[in-house]
């Protein structure tokens, strides 16, 4: 009996704090007003084998809800164009080109923040799990869960960063199903600018497509 009293004294101190959500909500309450973004980043990939991150600049452009064009390297060297309903990635130095569904795992793991899911808060929270959340220096991170079975298999957690006091994502990290993470920070963000469709469509003169 007494250690049934014990544990119930201890049972405050094991609970766990949902996690705080008004910094992610305040951010996603702003995405319907998103039409276009364009922004430079930087991408640094962390390999279990590599002591140090592999560091790479790039270009984004979305126009939602699912058009994308993702930039990595300047010249760029790797890009996945998607026109709302096929994705098509290219290796321009190997001059090949594969084209795969837009919802598929292998072109939801560049178009995640592309439009679906932030469509409102009850489709980010349809889309994702939020297991969560901490603040360091006054940014607010977030640790995700995709819940599509097939997304979570290539992708099993996802980290945004937040920024409350300009209300938008700082940077977001991928951690793959071969434990590398590959981590975009934003930067010089256009919001709503007019994009040429012409971003949107993917050139592929020259390129061995499959």
């Amino acid at each position: 009996m007494r250690m049934l009293v014990v544990l119930a004294a201890l049972l405050p101190v094991l609970s766990f704090a949902a996690p705080d959500t008004a910094a992610l909500d305040a951010w996603l309450k702003r995405q319907p007003s998103i039409q276009t973004v364009d922004a430079d980043f930087v991408q640094e990939r962390k390999l279990p084998a590599l002591k140090a991150p592999v560091t790479t600049p790039g270009h984004v452009s979305i126009a939602r809800p699912a058009k994308l064009r993702w930039e990595l390297g300047k010249p760029p060297q790797t890009l996945a164009i998607s026109d709302g309903e096929t994705m098509t990635l290219l290796q321009v130095a190997e001059k090949r080109a594969a084209r795969v569904d837009a919802d598929s795992p292998e072109a939801r793991q560049y178009s995640l923040l592309g439009g679906r899911a932030l469509a409102s808060r009850e489709a980010f929270y349809e889309t994702f799990d939020l297991i969560e959340s901490r603040v360091t220096s006054g940014i607010h991170q977030y640790t995700l869960q995709p819940k599509d079975r097939r997304l979570k298999s290539n992708v099993p957690w996802l980290f945004l960063d937040i920024d409350p006091a300009r209300n938008e994502l700082r940077a977001f990290e991928l951690e793959l199903k071969d434990k590398s993470r590959i981590r975009t920070i934003f930067s010089n963000v256009r919001l709503n600018a007019k994009l040429a469709d012409s971003l949107f469509q993917a050139d592929v003169t020259g390129y061995s497509v499959r």
